[in-house]
């Protein structure tokens, strides 16, 4: 008899505490509707729709990898608000304003899905209506709290208008009232009863104003009264506030014919908007816990769980275990001492397997898991928060019914099977079952403590036998999972810790050993044996992994400090180049400065010059220590074929004095170096031989006025008796008195065609360029 979704539902949350994690798994949904899908959730029929709820989820989760927000902000449940539409009923504000809202949030995830790489959910999200004519209609006539905007419709707008003036003109009238009558009134406030504007008069002049009497107070002393003057205006008010609200419900039936006319739309987008956070909740989920999305396999037997943690337990200590079926193994079977992990194993693989017939994510690495037609479990331990039936004839009842109605597309899990009877009969019962379900080719999980059913799964090549690792000298269980190693129970070494008389266990030990066959003594030792290999293999496994670790940390500095060093190499590189191109523009902008300003003034030209000369200096790559240098120092400057003496220091900048110019250079680009030392010239000059070189250049710094007219006069007069036509008189700046008296006297000279002061690369205002005749 098959089962219906209730009875697996029960079922499945007693044995596997699906409830709870999909409880977990719905917490990270937007709204209502796909909370409650998430929680009804149950193992789909067929292998396509899984697969493409595993496709949704699988595309939700690279969305989150890639800080995707597909944002649900605005979604609700609408259906009822539809579903009144429909019925041609008017819908409130506040239900007109959800439907707004709610097709927002669709255009919203509309618009992040289209411009996202995720086909399947993308697809989805193209299938809705908008209804972007509904949502101007609501926008235009419903504020976001819900209420109808006053300017909602032309009379609308004229009605409020006409309120307010008639309030104002009643308030007025109030105060007028309240400044003539004020002996006669209680207080001189007005207040309000039943919406009409009243003031608070004594008991005696209740009767004196006219008009209308609301009432008395808690004493009797006073009574509210509507004078005479306040009825026209209050009557008014009414009327006015009595056709606003018309108008408003005529706006509200409108836009809800509106609403029913998209009902049928609506109804769709609730339902695509649902499967999509859905989707996003599940992939929200996965992604939180390190999960992912399981490959289910189609007429295949593997089954693969890589890293696999049950998500109910603690994520800071929950050990991960891999799980692994081949094509040939049809049953796992797994042993060890009670509290040992048997349970949780059995939960966690069949929990899992839950999932993923439900379309949901798995806490594994990489998970493979085969397409069932029915799930069947039996758990019966008191680790379930709701206990269920244990007693011997319970258990048995359920294994019938699965005996009855299982096949080779059927998952079965089965927890201490035969046990709550006597052992062998028990024993013997879970290897007549375990057969039974192996020859119609089930997949089965189960656990046992019998000697005699881990006998026969040795001997089975079709039962894989597994174990959960237990610490022997600490006696705690480590809940790691063992394949290929059957377990002992501990159970003597265990009641020791529990402080069992010594008398006792030597007894039961004793009695143990009088009654053990030789095939469970071989079991026993073999187990021990399996323990013994097991460590040492866990040993190895350990140092390789610390290898690959101190290996893997290696590389990662390694590249680290690459990374950094190509950071640190593109950064200075980039900043350079713009710091060139900084000094480019500024020499250009110079240098069109001095172009166009021929007739600029000597101290303007000094100082462009000067800028010109500061942007020669060298970008240093590296920051160099300050040169120890003080007034007086003779320096070479760095960058440039200049040399002069430091006149004054002010922090890391000197003034250095350079052919008799001042220069204001950096520290650190100044370099210590001997004094160069200058002959003073002869004032004779003979005429140079024909055979020797005549020099270009005349250098005068240093010498005094006189001194420096005659060797020029000399120098000019061996220029032309050599043919030269053009020299460089080098004069430097100074206070300017050796420059002019050198221009004086070259203006006076017969020989002399034309005098130009030196362009920037040949010193400036320092030197002179002679042509001669």
């Amino acid at each position: 008899m098959r089962r219906t979704n209730e009875e697996c539902k029960i079922e499945f949350d007693q044995a596997i505490d699906y409830d709870k994690v999909l409880q977990q798994i719905a917490g990270h949904a937007s709204f209502s509707c796909s909370r409650d899908a998430i929680l009804s959730a149950m193992p789909l029929d067929s292998h396509d729709e899984i697969q493409q709820a595993l496709e949704l989820v699988k595309e939700g989760m690279e969305l989150e990898r890639k800080a995707v927000y597909v944002n649900f902000t605005g979604c609700s449940d609408i259906r009822d608000a539809v579903v009144r539409a429909r019925k041609e009923m008017v819908l409130s504000g506040p239900e007109l304003n959800a439907v707004r809202l709610f097709l927002n949030a669709c255009q919203s995830v509309h618009r992040t899905l289209n411009e996202s790489e995720a086909p399947h959910l993308n697809e989805l999200s193209q299938s809705m209506d908008l209804c972007r004519p509904l949502v101007r209609s609501i926008q235009e006539q419903i504020d976001a709290a819900g209420m109808v905007k006053d300017d909602a419709s032309p009379l609308l707008l004229n009605k409020h208008r006409e309120y307010n003036d008639v309030r104002m003109h009643l308030q007025t009238t109030a105060r007028d009232f309240i400044k003539s009558h004020s002996q006669q009134l209680m207080e001189t406030v007005t207040t309000t009863i039943q919406g009409r504007l009243c003031v608070l008069v004594r008991a005696q002049d209740k009767n004196t104003f006219g008009g209308m009497v609301h009432g008395s107070s808690q004493s009797g002393q006073a009574f509210y009264a509507e004078p005479r003057s306040f009825v026209t205006y209050n009557n008014r008010l009414q009327n006015i506030n009595d056709e606003i609200e018309a108008e408003k419900h005529r706006i509200c039936k409108e836009l809800s014919v509106k609403v029913r006319k998209n009902a049928l739309a609506l109804l769709s987008d609730l339902e695509t908007m649902t499967y999509l956070d859905e989707a996003m909740a599940k992939a929200r989920w996965a992604y939180e816990k390190d999960g992912c999305v399981p490959l289910m396999e189609n007429n295949r037997r593997k089954l693969y769980m890589e890293a696999a943690r049950h998500p109910l337990l603690d994520p800071e200590n929950v050990v991960a275990n891999t799980y692994t079926l081949n094509e040939s193994q049809y049953c796992m079977m797994i042993s060890g001492p009670n509290m040992g992990g048997k349970t949780v194993t059995l939960k966690t693989i069949g929990l899992f397997v839950t999932l993923a017939h439900a379309g949901f994510p798995v806490l594994c690495h990489t998970a493979h898991i085969p397409f069932y037609e029915s799930l069947w479990f039996v758990i019966g331990d008191n680790q379930s928060i709701e206990n269920n039936l244990s007693t011997f004839s319970a258990h048995i009842s359920k294994i019938a019914r699965i005996c009855d109605n299982c096949d080779r597309n059927s998952f079965v899990l089965l927890d201490e099977l035969g046990s709550g009877t006597d052992p062998a009969e028990g024993a013997g019962l879970a290897v007549a079952i375990l057969e039974y379900l192996m020859d119609r080719e089930c997949t089965v999980l189960t656990s046992t403590h019998y000697h005699q059913v881990k006998s026969f799964g040795q001997t089975d090549a079709r039962i894989l036998v597994a174990s959960m690792e237990f610490n022997a000298e600490t006696l705690h269980p480590t809940y790691r999972f063992i394949p290929g190693v059957s377990g002992a129970s501990y159970a003597f070494d265990i009641a020791a810790q529990y402080h069992l008389k010594e008398s006792i266990l030597k007894r039961a030990y004793a009695f143990k050993e009088e009654n053990a066959r030789q095939s469970e003594k071989e079991i026993e030792h073999l187990e021990q044996m399996q323990n013994e290999v097991h460590e040492q293999k866990e040993r190895f496994r350990a140092l390789i992994e610390d290898a690959h670790r101190v290996q893997r940390e290696a590389q990662a500095k390694k590249e680290a400090m690459d990374a950094k060093k190509r950071d640190m190499d593109e950064n200075y590189a980039r900043e350079l180049d713009e710091m060139l191109e900084e000094k480019r523009n500024e020499a250009d902008a110079i240098v069109r400065t001095l172009r166009k300003q021929k007739n600029t003034k000597f101290h303007e030209q000094t100082e462009k010059i000067h800028e010109l000369n500061a942007l020669a200096e060298p970008i240093p790559e590296e920051p160099a220590e300050t040169p120890k240098l003080k007034v007086g120092d003779y320096v070479q400057l760095d960058g440039l074929n200049s040399h002069g003496e430091i006149t004054d220091i002010r922090k890391q900048e000197a003034t250095v004095s350079v052919n008799g110019m001042k220069m204001k250079v950096k520290m650190n680009r100044l370099k210590k170096i001997q004094r160069p030392n200058v002959q003073k010239k002869k004032t004779e000059l003979h005429l140079l031989s024909s055979k020797k070189r005549m020099p270009l250049e005349l250098n005068l710094i240093g010498m005094h006025v006189d001194e420096g007219l005659r060797a020029l006069d000399d120098y000019i007069d061996q220029a032309v008796a050599n043919h030269v036509s053009q020299v460089r008189i080098v004069h430097g700046m100074g206070a300017g008195k050796l420059r002019q008296a050198v221009w004086d006297d070259l203006h006076h000279q017969p020989a002399v065609k034309e005098i130009t002061a030196a362009g920037p690369n040949d010193g400036g205002l320092g030197a002179t360029i002679v042509t001669l005749k």
